[in-house]
């Protein structure tokens, strides 16, 4: 019988522009800033912006990334930019889905709108790919909706590999929007 990890180490990830950490109930005021700020931005390609309302709604998600994690099936980084000798809270990136008979797992993320087109993104899933592969994960997906070229580039900096199209695969904004899926694996890094 394989061995698997009771609880996905969210350890803090520094990278040359990010550092990756766990967010905690420091972070919901300055994260939900970041979300509502950006709410017509992220609206356009995420499903979930509607219903975070608050820093309370933000703080019930944080609970429910670390419950996961806690649990071995998935995890939650902040994304904060390194500027000007400190540290911003620009988004999130998330683990889910982990199916550890099968060393794979899902990822996502997001970066608020004032944030976005300076390699925040793809250092941060490169980082936690990076991790991902070293407690085991053999395959990595993601998949960016067809009408969000920026989040498929990301994809593709990053390493990862466009394996075709998934019809209807998320519902946003009352339309059905097809993805392209993507993977990495640990060979490809």
């Amino acid at each position: 019988m394989e061995d698997f990890l009771d609880e996905i180490p969210v350890d803090e990830l520094v990278g040359e522009r990010v550092v990756l950490r766990s967010l905690d109930e420091r972070d919901c005021n300055d994260l939900y800033a970041v979300i509502d700020r950006s709410r017509a931005f992220l609206s356009e390609h995420l499903p979930w912006p509607s219903d975070c309302r608050s820093a309370d709604d933000v703080a019930s998600r944080v609970e429910s990334w670390q419950m996961q994690s806690q649990m071995g099936n998935g995890a939650c980084w902040g994304i904060f930019e390194k500027a000007g000798g400190c540290l911003r809270v620009a988004g999130c990136i998330i683990v889910g889905w982990v199916q550890w008979a099968h060393r794979s797992a899902t990822v996502s993320y997001w970066l608020g709108e004032n944030f976005t087109g300076r390699g925040l993104a793809t250092e941060s899933l490169k980082l936690v790919s990076q991790k991902l592969f070293s407690i085991g994960i053999n395959r990595i997906e993601l998949s960016a909706a067809e009408n969000n070229p920026k989040s498929a580039a990301v994809a593709r900096r990053a390493g990862f590999s466009e394996e075709g199209i998934s019809r209807d695969f998320e519902r946003i904004n009352g339309i059905f929007r097809n993805h392209i899926r993507f993977s990495r694996l640990a060979k490809d890094a």
